[in-house]
């Protein structure tokens, strides 16, 4: 039987596991409920692909692992903004078809430029994404996973880093392999709450082609767009093309696994404007690091 790593995981994640989990845990307290929650997470890995994570499109697979990223951007206007964390976290299987994202708290370091000063501290916080999978196959069968979840963020940033709005996150996941090779993509409404007037709504769509070759690599070659239909960006689109290598998984023990990836991520579109500043950046080095369990 499969056993987790993070055993000593917060009893109030546990709790709002779904009745799937009461029902296939023994009723022998504590112990009992850990091993139905892994059955119920290794039966629900078992009808999806095993694919890796791309570094940027967030993959419509069922996960249960911890994930922290890193990701250093260059803008246009000089600036520089390295983010510890942005939207990822804790990610649990919480029963066949269910996920449940816990993320931490972005925090950001910005440079200062001769016209404005610098800035370090919390951006807004995407805590909570709840993931629904619809359908899915197995590679050995026909290879493909559709999911659709709501991302949830909190207006809790710093100053100089919050939109100061509630946003939500309503988004449409994919993938589909042929062999060695596979597809993944989202697509995603941005939807503020407030000030919208200057945020805007936004299109979000994110497709990542992966190639796996010696057991561990897959590299890979994003495409990451952006749509604002309204706001201050009305009419505009952002594009980034994001090259990538994710490497694993390597296994700690026969329950968990590490994975890590490097990506470096492109402004093709449109022309840098400074005002609104678009694209959001120039350039940019992605980071990932996972441990599945």
């Amino acid at each position: 039987m499969r056993r987790g790593l993070l055993r000593g995981l917060p009893l109030l994640a546990m709790a709002i596991a779904t009745p799937a989990f009461a029902q296939n845990a023994p009723q022998d307290g504590i112990t009992g409920f850990l091993a139905g929650w892994d059955e119920t997470a290794e039966a629900a890995r078992a009808q999806q692909p095993g694919w890796s994570s791309p570094i940027a499109t967030t993959t419509a697979l069922l996960e249960q692992r911890f994930r922290f990223d890193v990701e250093d951007e260059h803008s246009g206007n000089g600036t520089g903004t390295t983010i510890l964390d942005g939207g990822k976290g804790l990610d649990l299987i919480v029963s066949g078809s269910n996920e449940i994202q816990f993320a931490l708290a972005p925090y950001e370091f910005r440079s200062g430029t001769a016209a404005s000063p610098g800035h370090a501290g919390f951006g807004d916080w995407a805590f909570l994404r709840l993931e629904q999978r619809l359908a899915s196959s197995p590679e050995d069968k026909d290879d493909y996973v559709v999911s659709a979840w709501l991302q949830i963020q909190a207006p809790v940033g710093i100053a100089a880093f919050t939109n100061g709005s509630w946003t939500f996150q309503p988004t449409l996941a994919f993938g589909k392999g042929w062999g060695p090779i596979d597809i993944q993509g989202t697509l995603a409404g941005v939807i503020p709450t407030s000030n919208v007037a200057v945020l805007g709504q936004q299109v979000q769509s994110n497709t990542a082609l992966q190639y796996h070759f010696g057991k561990i690599f897959w590299p890979e070659l994003e495409v990451n767009w952006t749509y604002y239909p309204d706001g201050q960006r009305a009419g505009l689109n952002q594009v980034f093309l994001t090259p990538g290598l994710t490497i694993g998984r390597f296994y700690l023990t026969d329950a968990t696994a590490f994975t890590t990836g490097l990506g470096y991520q492109i402004a093709v579109a449109p022309q840098y404007r400074a005002k609104p500043l678009t694209p959001a950046y120039g350039n940019a080095v992605l980071y990932s690091a996972r441990i599945n369990f």
